[in-house]
Formats: structure tokens, sequence, C-alpha cells
């Protein structure tokens, strides 16, 4: 009884040993195990003595799997099939399948495509004064991004009212402002990008009923690294003005020209900018920009402090009313 136990002990040993992945080493050295995962030209093997063991693909002279591991191509391309070795440096595979030559071999189990998600932030300001001048004001801006592989939507948003309140008088508003945009970029290479976007203003005090433009375009990254992006855009919009007081509405076509750059001071501190013109294309006197320029350091790992200068310039504002506005906020808010 005890030989017969022996004997079904030893030989459940070997199937455990032969129903392993095995990586031959051009040294002569042997690995088994389980193979976990493969990037950047280098194999990660989990051996039941050695534990995790990487190494390099130009250093395997053979590889087998036991089961069906997922394959990834430089081009992209995934699949799954059980490795049956390699021979004249291509992977061959069990059941059949076209080899696949080892320089066009990107990753065995890639991880999990990570589902897309929005990434931003949402900032207050306020002021109270009271005495002398009673002065009450708060301010809400928002930014968010969700980014694919293909394409990118951005939304922001921004919201400022004020009042005033002189001695034995009543509040006085000083301020209503509310705007907002929406941006789809659709990827067509590693720079290029085709673009639709439409934007909203209203303001009370510069006698902006409603301010919408809706156009389409094209983008260009001109620099995409650590530290720095720099990013342009042109194309043409529609652009349709109504105002508060008397003044006709007015629509017209314009281009739209943008550019936004994205520069990192520290680790925790980064400085944007970022301008969006829209000279009309009916009346070359007719111009409408906003240039933004904003610092923001980041105080804890999700909250935020910024100061930014917002400018807007209207080249035929309403009559009576000045081209120029120009605000500057200290927000503390919340990165997501």
């Amino acid at each position: 009884m005890h030989i017969i136990r022996s004997i079904a002990v030893g030989a459940l040993l070997a199937m455990v040993a032969v129903a392993q992945d095995r990586i031959a080493l051009s040294n002569g050295d042997v690995l088994t195990g389980k193979i976990k995962t493969m990037a950047d030209g280098k194999v990660t093997i989990e051996s039941p003595v050695l534990g995790d063991v990487t190494v390099s693909l130009a250093e395997i002279q053979n590889m087998t799997t036991d089961e069906q591991v997922q394959l990834q191509t430089v081009s992209g391309d995934t699949f799954k099939r059980r490795i049956a070795g390699i021979e004249n440096a291509s992977l061959g595979f069990d059941g059949g399948g076209s080899p696949i030559p080892l320089d066009s071999l990107d990753m065995i189990n890639p991880p999990p495509v990570e589902p897309p998600s929005w990434a931003g932030s949402l900032s207050v300001n306020g002021l109270w004064v009271d005495g002398n001048t009673r002065r009450r004001n708060i301010g809400i801006s928002g930014k968010s991004t969700r980014k694919t592989e293909t394409d990118r939507i951005t939304v922001d948003v921004n919201w400022d009212y004020a009042e005033d309140k002189p001695t034995g008088q009543p509040w006085n508003l000083t301020q209503r402002r509310a705007g907002g945009g929406l941006q789809y970029d659709y990827f067509i290479d590693d720079r290029w990008y085709a673009l639709a976007s439409t934007r909203a203003l209203s303001d009370t005090f510069a006698d902006i009923k409603l301010r919408l433009s809706a156009g389409v375009g094209a983008g260009y990254t001109v620099i995409e690294s650590e530290t720095t992006s720099l990013a342009t855009e042109a194309g043409l919009s529609y652009v349709d003005e109504s105002y508060r007081s008397n003044t006709p509405t007015k629509d017209y076509l314009a281009a739209r020209v943008a550019y936004g750059l994205t520069y990192h001071l520290s680790e925790k501190t980064k400085l944007t900018h970022g301008v969006e013109a829209y000279p009309s294309l009916e009346d070359e006197e007719d111009i409408y920009l906003q240039m933004k320029a904003e610092v923001v350091t980041n105080l804890t790992d999700s909250m935020i402090a910024s100061l930014s200068w917002i400018m807007d310039y209207d080249n035929t504002p309403a009559p009576d009313f000045k081209r120029e506005d120009n605000r500057v906020m200290l927000s503390i808010g919340w990165s997501f």
C-alpha cells in the first residue's frame, strides 16, 4: 500500500512538473513555473522555488506555455494562444496559427485597459467685506477632461456673482456672469486631431445676454513632454450675440484660433496659459477673444490653490461699454 501511495504521489508531482510554463535560456538554464507577463522586452515567470524571475527576451532560446496566454503585437492586435516554442526567431503556437516574429511581439498578458474616467478640478473664490464698505461676492469654476486612445472630451464652466451695499442703501448687483464650453477632439495621429467645439457666455455688466459660438476645426500638438504641453487649434465658428439693451442682435461667421500651454514649474505647481480668439470673417473690426493665465499648486493630494488672470476683449462692444474686462482671482479648490 505504501509503495502504491508513493507511486501515485510521484506521478502527481510529475504531472504538476509537466503542466508548467517553461523557459530555456541561451546559457542552458531552464526556468519552470507560470509566465506572468512580458513587457519592454522582458519576461517575468513565477517560479515555485525562486519566486518571480525576470529575464530578457533576447536571452530566451525557447519558451512554451501550458495554457493559452494573451498576446499583443506592436501594432495593437490581441489574441489568445498556447505558445508551443520558438523557431527561426518566431513564436509558434499549439493548434495552428501563423507564427509571430519576436520583434513583432509587444506584450504577453498585458494589463487590462482602464476604462476612461473624468479628471479635472473645481474651484471656489469668495469675498465678504463689512464696515464702511459692504461687499459680497462668490465665484465657481470647473474643468474636466475624459481622454481615451482615440478621442477626448473637455468641459468647462464658470459663474461669478457680486453685490455692493453703500451705507443706507440696498444691495446693488455689481457682477453676474456665467459661461461654459464643450469640446470634442478626435485623434487622427499622435499630433493631429479634428475638433468640434461650442461655447456660451452671459455677462450682465458687459450687456451680453448670450454670446453663443459653435464650430469645427483641427488641432496640432506641438509639444507633449513630462513638463510641457503646447497645442494650437484653428477652424471656423458661427457666432451669435444678443444684448440686454436695445442693441440689435448680430451673428456672423468667424475664424477660431486658439492655443493652450501647460508648464510644470515643479512637482506640485504648474502654469497654464491659453488664448481663444474669434475674428469675424464678415467684419474685419469685429473680434472677440479671451485670455487666461493661471498658476495652480497642490496643497494636498486633492486640494489645490490657484491664482488666475482672465481678460475678455471685444473690439466692438455694445454702445457705451468698454472693450476690455480683467479679472484676477485667488481660488481654493479640489482636483479629481
